[in-house]
């Protein structure tokens, strides 16, 4: 079997892996947090700007006479 150093090993890696996972989700949605409320103020309006011309688009074909009659 394993030896008792191994397992004591192992959860203290998995307890630290789990403990700066959470320090680093709590940094991250803090950080969310700050940004909203800083956001009171509306940002600046920027017109829209008109969509470039389209190509013209080629005329369509007229039906052919046989065509859906299979």
């Amino acid at each position: 079997m394993v030896d008792g150093w191994i397992t004591a090993v192992v959860l203290i890696f998995g307890i630290a892996v789990a403990l700066i996972g959470v320090f680093a989700y709590l940094r991250m949605f803090n950080r969310n947090e700050t940004h909203h409320s800083s956001m009171d103020v509306p940002p600046p309006s920027i017109p829209p700007q008109a969509a470039p011309p389209k190509a013209e688009e080629p005329p369509a074909k007229p039906p052919r006479e046989n065509e859906g009659t299979g």
